[in-house]
C-alpha cells in the first residue's frame, strides 16, 4: 500500500509540475514519454533546449504511461527546430568553386606546379605566371587564390607559402595528361559560363540562348564552339578527356566481340573506337566519322601511337554524315552515336536514326553512349545539371532509358536495352531487325523500366 501511495504522490506532484510551468510560460509543451525508463517531461523553451532551464523530471517506471496519454495530448505552439541551412549554402558558394578552378587552369597553375619537381614558393609561383601571362600578378591576390584550391584539394601546400600539385590535378588539369579536363574547364569558363548566365530566359522560351549570350544565331550550335582552330582544339581536348574516361566501360557494358566492323558517327578524336578496338581483338575497322577539320586535329593530336592494338585498324572518315550519306561505310555490324542524339531535337534525332538504321545490315547493333535519367527523371544530379546545359546551348536534352527506347523503337530497332556503366556516360543498344519475324519485337522491360 505504501509503495502504492508512493506511485502517486509522484504522479500528482508531476502534474502540478507540468501545469505550474505551463502556466508560468503562457505555453502549451509536448508531453515526451519513454516506455523503458519511465516518463520524462521535457520542456522546450525557446532556445531549442530541453526542461525548464536546464531541468528534467523523471519518474520510475510505473503502469500510468497510458493514462498519462490520455490525460495530456502533446501540442506544441512555438516553430519546429530549422533545418540545416548548409545545402542551400553550398549552392550559394559552388559557382565560386568552379570559377576558382576555371581561373587556376586559366592562369596556368597547374602546368606550372607539373613542371616544377619539387613544392614552389608563392613569389616563384607568381613570376611564372607573370610571365606565362606577359601581366604583372598580385602577390596577394594569388595567395588567397592559391589557398583557396588547397581547400578544394586542387593543390597542396607542404608548408606554408610552398605549393605543389595533387595526384588529382596532376592526372585531371596537367593539359599534357592523358585524361586532362584542362580543356574543357577553359570551355566551360569561355562558353557555357556565358549560357548559364542566361538561364532564365532559356527556362522562359525553352530554346538555348546563343543569342542572348553571344549576339549569334543559334541554327548552327557548333559555329562558336568551332569557329577558330584554337577553338575546335580546345574543345575537342575537354570532349576527348570525358570520352576516355568513360569509354571502356561502354563498350563493354554489352557483348560486341562478333562484330567485325564499327562506325562511329561524330566520333571526333575516336577514343570510344580506340576502347573498342583494345577490348575486342576481332574487331578489324573502326571507321570514325566526323567534320573535316574536326578529323585534321583528331589525326594530329589524338591518333594512337603506331604499333598499338589500333594500327591498321582504327581510321578516319571526313564527312558531314548529315550532308554526305553516301560516303559512309555501308553494311556495318555496330554504329555507334556517342553524346550526338542529346544535342538535337527529335526530328534531328529520326534522321540519325534512320541513317544509323540504313548503314547496318540486318542484325547489326546501335550502340549510343548518354548520360542517363533515373525512371522517375529526377535524377542523378549530374544528368539534371546537364540536361540544363543542353536547354542553354543545344536543340536537346537528357533522356531516360525508357525514352532512348521509345525513340530507338520509332526507328525500326528492337531488343533496345540500357545499363548503367558506373562513369560518366552510361550505354543503350538496340539491333536492327535480322529479318521480317523480328520487325514487330517489342522492346526489353530493362529498356521501359530502368536500367541495370
Amino acid at each position: 500500500a505504501r509503495v502504492v501511495l508512493l506511485h502517486l504522490w509522484h504522479f500528482y506532484l508531476w502534474i502540478a509540475i507540468s501545469i505550474t510551468t505551463c502556466y508560468a510560460s503562457d505555453r502549451t509543451f509536448p508531453l515526451l514519454v519513454d516506455e523503458r525508463s519511465g516518463v520524462r517531461c521535457g520542456v522546450l523553451m525557446g532556445d531549442g533546449g530541453s526542461g525548464y532551464g536546464s531541468s528534467q523530471w523523471v519518474l520510475p517506471h510505473t503502469n500510468f504511461n497510458g493514462l498519462v496519454r490520455s490525460l495530456f495530448v502533446p501540442s506544441l505552439s512555438m516553430a519546429d527546430a530549422k533545418p540545416d541551412p548548409a545545402p542551400v549554402l553550398n549552392l550559394l558558394n559552388a559557382f565560386r568553386s568552379s570559377q576558382a578552378l576555371f581561373v587556376a587552369v586559366e592562369l596556368g597553375i597547374f602546368e606550372i606546379l607539373q613542371a616544377s619537381n619539387s613544392p614552389i614558393s608563392l613569389e616563384e609561383l607568381r613570376d611564372r605566371v607573370a610571365h606565362r601571362q606577359r601581366q604583372p600578378i598580385s602577390p596577394d591576390g594569388l595567395d588567397r587564390l592559391c589557398r583557396t584550391c588547397v581547400a578544394l584539394g586542387l593543390i597542396q601546400s607542404p608548408s606554408p607559402g610552398l605549393f605543389a600539385l595533387t595526384p588529382v590535378s596532376e592526372s585531371y588539369l596537367v593539359a599534357s595528361s592523358p585524361t586532362s579536363l584542362a580543356g574543357y574547364c577553359t570551355h566551360s569558363a569561355q562558353v557555357v559560363w556565358q549560357l548559364f548566365g542566361d538561364l532564365s530566359s532559356a527556362v522562359a522560351s525553352g530554346a538555348h540562348v546563343w543569342q542572348q549570350a553571344f549576339g549569334q544565331p543559334g541554327s548552327d550550335v557548333f559555329a562558336r564552339i568551332y569557329s577558330t582552330p584554337v577553338a575546335v582544339l580546345r574543345f575537342l581536348r575537354g570532349m576527348h578527356s570525358f570520352a576516355a574516361l568513360s569509354a571502356p566501360s561502354v563498350v563493354t557494358a554489352f557483348d560486341l566481340s562478333s562484330a567485325t566492323s564499327l562506325v562511329d558517327l561524330g566520333g571526333a578524336t575516336g577514343a570510344l573506337a580506340r576502347a573498342a578496338c583494345e577490348s575486342y581483338p576481332t574487331l578489324r575497322s573502326a571507321v570514325v566519322v566526323d567534320l573535316p577539320h574536326v578529323v585534321a586535329d583528331a589525326r594530329e593530336h589524338f591518333a594512337p601511337p603506331p604499333g598499338g592494338p589500333c594500327d591498321g585498324r582504327l581510321s578516319w572518315l571526313a564527312a558531314d554524315f548529315f550532308a554526305e550519306p553516301e560516303k559512309l561505310p555501308q553494311q556495318v555490324d555496330v554504329v555507334v552515336l556517342s553524346r550526338i542524339l542529346h544535342d538535337w531535337d527529335p526530328p534531328r534525332c529520326r534522321q540519325l536514326l534512320a541513317l544509323s538504321y540504313r548503314l547496318l545490315r540486318p542484325g547489326g547493333s546501335l550502340l549510343v553512349a548518354e548520360m542517363l535519367l533515373d525512371a522517375d527523371r529526377v535524377g542523378p544530379l549530374p544528368v539534371l545539371l546537364q540536361d540544363l546545359n543542353m536547354l542553354c546551348q543545344t536543340h536537346g536534352r537528357e533522356r531516360s532509358a525508357a525514352e532512348y527506347s521509345q525513340l530507338l523503337g520509332d526507328a525500326g530497332f528492337v531488343g533496345c536495352d540500357a545499363r548503367k556503366t558506373g562513369s560518366y556516360l552510361d550505354a543503350v543498344i538496340a539491333r536492327k531487325p535480322s529479318g521480317p519475324q523480328e520487325a514487330g519485337e517489342k522492346p526489353s522491360d530493362t529498356a521501359l523500366n530502368g536500367c541495370v
